[in-house]
């Protein structure tokens, strides 16, 4: 028999949550989720989905939105410290590249200088080489002129030359002639003995300093070699987080998309109102906001509302809402001055929470409660009793104080599961005061998140 259309769409949602529980239960081994078991009887128990969806029963859907909670508050922190670790390996890639890239200007400069000694080094060559071969022709002059000598029985040519002279004056001429064409050549050689040796000096003075230069170009690239090897790394370990940060944003968005089916379900138990009712029945007000009556020049804010009741009258929920916070601890009564309280020093057992309300996202405080019946994560039904009027904290007397804020619009569990941050974002005192949404004469003020004068909303 075919599914009608209705019903399909239906188990579609059911079965898509479904999956998206099972892969949140993968990674929070803190689930509140309870799967079928048999029980001894042979009945199987149902799982807190089913008990959520099928049963409307509060305390399984406020379990298993909590565990929605809890694994979006985890994942966003791992991808919040993803994304620090990406962007400083990308930091850190960035910086080793422009160490390398100046660098660069270095390791050029010295290729330059390294090549220009390397020329100057082929010019002293070149140089020694000739000059070399100046003197290799001359010892071959001096040595072809010992062996012309020697020809004609030692210096019998030299002494027909000397004694061919026509006079005694010329003889003279002569032999200083022969003695001034020996002591040139000798003269030319070791001139040019003094160049080779000086252009020898000069050639190793270059080898030396283009030695250096070579080492440290060697060093330099080196280095430079490391630097970019030190970007590659830092470049691969960005793109791995990158990855990471993708599976992670992934699994988000998974969470994400199941709000939709969540925030149906929550419908079903009936979280969003369409009005506020009484929070304490017969009970009258003794003090309003902004200021105490009477400690108005003290500088005292009184922020919320006080309403009267005989200790142990019941506290309602003004309208269908989720528990963000819920204390107990302080004794009852209290006394002016304690400070007995968590959050608000003094408040005494407080109960907090967030309510929708034809659209718009609410916050509510009950101070100085005697009990307290509720806890965090708790969905309330309107009307529902969350505590008893008390006098707890620093309190002369039996009241409930009431503060009231407007949060924003939307869809409560959306608000809650997204940008609820434990704070209601408008300070105390003064600052509180100074964030009202109203005027005292009613005109519009600002926006949310803002603080509301109570009297204006609860009957």
């Amino acid at each position: 028999m075919p599914i009608p259309e209705g019903n399909a769409l239906m188990l579609k949602k059911i079965l898509n949550i479904l999956l998206i529980v099972s892969i949140l239960l993968c990674f929070d081994t803190r689930s509140s989720f309870v799967f079928a078991e048999d029980d001894d009887d042979g009945t199987e128990e149902k799982t807190t989905y089913q008990k959520c969806v099928e049963d409307k029963d509060r305390a399984a859907c406020s379990a298993l939105v909590a565990n929605q909670q809890s694994n979006l508050k985890d994942i966003e922190k791992q991808i919040a410290a993803a994304e620090s670790d990406r962007e400083a390996a990308r930091a850190l890639a960035n910086e080793y590249a422009m160490k390398a890239e100046s660098m660069q200007a270095e390791i050029n400069n010295l290729a330059r200088q390294i090549a220009e000694l390397e020329d100057r080094i082929v010019e002293l060559e070149i140089s020694i080489a000739e000059n070399e071969k100046k003197v290799n022709e001359l010892n071959e002059r001096v040595k072809s002129r010992m062996v012309e000598s020697q020809k004609t029985m030692h210096f019998n040519s030299y002494l027909e030359f000397v004694m061919g002279s026509k006079s005694f004056s010329d003889m003279l001429s002569r032999v200083y002639g022969v003695k001034a064409i020996a002591a040139k050549d000798q003269y030319d050689r070791n001139e040019l003995i003094g160049v080779i040796k000086q252009l020898t000096a000069d050639k190793a003075e270059l080898d030396a300093a283009k030695e250096t230069l070579d080492q440290s170009y060697s060093d330099i690239v080196a280095r430079q070699a490391e630097l970019l090897a030190m970007q590659e790394f830092y470049e691969e370990e960005e793109a791995r987080i990158q990855e990471e940060l993708d599976a992670m944003t992934a699994e988000r968005d998974n969470i994400y998309e199941s709000f939709a089916d969540l925030q149906d379900i929550l419908r079903a138990v009936g979280v969003s109102s369409t009005g506020f009712v009484a929070a304490v029945h017969n009970s009258w007000i003794t003090e309003t906001v902004w200021n105490y009556s009477s400690d108005f020049q003290d500088g005292k804010w009184h922020l919320g509302v006080d309403y009267a009741a005989s200790g142990g009258t019941a506290i309602h929920a003004p309208a269908s809402g989720i528990v963000i916070r819920a204390d107990a601890g302080c004794s009852d009564p209290g006394y002016l001055g304690s400070a007995c309280g968590y959050w608000i020093s003094g408040g005494g057992n407080q109960v907090y929470m967030m309510c929708e309300v034809n659209g718009k996202i609410y916050g509510l405080i009950f101070f100085h409660l005697r009990t307290v019946n509720v806890s965090y994560g708790d969905f309330i039904l309107q009307d529902e009793v969350i505590g008893t009027v008390g006098s707890s904290g620093s309190s002369t007397g039996p009241h409930c104080h009431i503060e009231m804020y407007l949060l924003g619009e939307g869809e409560l569990f959306n608000y809650v599961a997204m940008n609820w941050n434990a704070t209601f974002s408008v300070g105390r005192g003064r600052t509180a005061y100074n964030n009202r949404c109203y005027y005292d004469d009613g005109s519009y003020r600002q926006s949310a998140p803002c603080i509301l004068n109570p009297e204006w909303y609860l009957p």
